[in-house]
């Protein structure tokens, strides 16, 4: 049994890391309708493997999955998974993956979830995959001004931290650059292309940062819910609800409200040189969410 949950439809938040997925995952997640997890790579992984799926690979499956990095901080045990996914009789690897999800937002007694999600940065690389498993999936795309992303990039590289799942992420602006276009474009692109109006909505950090409540309400309008006062309380849960105390290390600010000072910290952090160097390789996108 899985509840309620709309396992056809689940939401997909896509942006360049760095740009307030992880926020916008936690603040979606705090809706009692919505449970989006801790990110977890097992869905992308494990997709070229599986894809063709077939019952005879469930423990082979298994022991791929729970061996996937990151995929020990849901607390799942193996055997009762391995029983509920038997149960479910599994017919392909969207509704595998849909299940686990499930199986995670059973565990965690969310029981009036609606739409389970997906925050995972990487998806940007396997758009087409999120479609071929999901073609009604809802696709939100978050953009942050790519010279913050930078400061946020170069802040990150000053710090050790000591877990392997610790970000890397490119130092030099000029590179930074080049990926932050690319992936920005890359979204655009898909998401014109292949995504009906009804599947899809881009906002920009910035305006959630200064609009919360318009920004959260105008997602959730096309998912047919209401925004709850907890969405905006985020940062009042548990360290551990908020995400997995190994993530924190990098996402602390996630246990502090929202901040505007966030916003165009690179007039101060990089140097007209590097301002100059970033504007000439991604004019076109930078002008085009109106950071230009």
């Amino acid at each position: 049994m899985h509840l309620n949950i709309n396992l056809n439809r689940p939401i997909f938040i896509l942006g360049n890391p760095r740009s307030g997925t992880s926020l916008l995952r936690l603040m979606l997640h705090s809706h009692s309708e919505i449970s989006i997890p801790p990110e977890s790579h097992f869905f992308l992984w494990l997709e070229d493997k599986y894809k063709h799926w077939s019952s005879d690979c469930l423990d082979e499956f298994i022991e791929d999955l729970f061996a996937s990095t990151k995929f020990e901080t849901w607390n799942i045990e193996r055997e009762a998974l391995r029983a509920f996914l038997i149960a479910e009789k599994v017919l392909s690897y969207g509704q595998l993956i849909s299940l686990i999800y499930a199986f995670y937002i059973q565990q965690e007694g969310q029981e009036t979830t609606t739409y389970w999600g997906d925050k995972n940065s990487l998806w940007i690389e396997k758009l087409e995959v999120i479609k071929t498993h999901y073609p009604n999936a809802f696709f939100i795309h978050i953009v942050r001004d790519g010279r913050d992303v930078a400061c946020s990039y170069k802040s990150l590289n000053k710090k050790i931290f000591d877990s392997p799942y610790a970000p890397k992420l490119p130092n030099q602006v000029v590179d930074i650059a080049q990926v932050w276009k690319t992936n920005v474009e890359a979204v655009d692109l898909f998401l014109l292309e292949k995504v009906k109006p009804t599947n899809k909505i881009t906002i920009r950090y910035e305006d959630l940062i200064n609009t919360p409540t318009e920004m959260i309400t105008k997602i959730l309008d096309k998912l047919a819910l209401h925004i709850e006062q907890d969405q905006l309380n985020y940062f009042l849960k548990d360290s551990q609800d908020i995400e997995p105390l190994a993530f924190l290390k990098w996402k602390e600010k996630l246990k502090q409200p929202l901040d505007i000072k966030n916003i165009g910290k690179f007039k101060h952090e990089l140097t007209n040189t590097d301002i100059a160097s970033f504007n000439f390789i991604a004019k076109t996108t930078l002008r085009k969410y109106n950071y230009l």
